[in-house]
């Protein structure tokens, strides 16, 4: 019964693989959320790492997003299968800490598995570049590798700690 008398009291099911996890006190967190905006006086994308959004506590499973916000409102993440990826890592991460990016309209996202998989050691930080098409069709990146985009600020980046 609930406290109220009212019914019966149910226990909300757990993630499947936080089971697996709980003996070495894995945490699943809310997803992080990443805001990209185009810087279009320098043309190319801007993701806001501000409050250092960019960085995932040890011994957490998160899933990172990134959201086309402000002026890139309306555009696209560039499919995986594009001559430039909406995703690539211009460091790579050892094998099994992060997913396969998942580009989906205005929003991709990662899931970050924090944790020391199979034993490898997760703590890092990594540069990665993102690709979005705006709805005109023109095409920015975070990093000056195409002809529009004439310089980056800061590489973007995801820091496991």
């Amino acid at each position: 019964m609930t406290a109220d008398g009212q019914g019966e009291e149910i226990e909300a099911p757990r993630p499947a693989h936080s089971a697996a996890h709980q003996n070495r006190r894995v945490q699943t967190m809310a997803n992080v959320i990443l805001r990209v905006t185009l810087n279009e006086t320098e043309g190319y994308l801007d993701v806001d790492q501000s409050g250092n959004g960019n960085q995932i506590p040890h011994n957490e499973t998160d899933t990172i997003i990134w959201q086309l916000t402000g002026n890139m409102r309306g555009g696209q993440f560039n499919s995986m299968d594009a001559p430039n990826p909406g995703f690539a890592w211009k460091q790579s991460p050892p094998s099994g800490v992060f997913g396969a990016p998942d580009p989906d309209g205005a929003q991709m996202s990662i899931l970050d598995h924090n944790t020391d998989p199979n034993g490898v050691n997760s703590a890092g930080t990594w540069i990665y570049q993102i690709w979005a098409t705006t709805s005109n069709g023109q095409q920015y990146s975070t990093q000056a590798t195409i002809a529009n985009p004439r310089g980056v600020i800061t590489d973007p980046t995801i820091r496991n700690q």
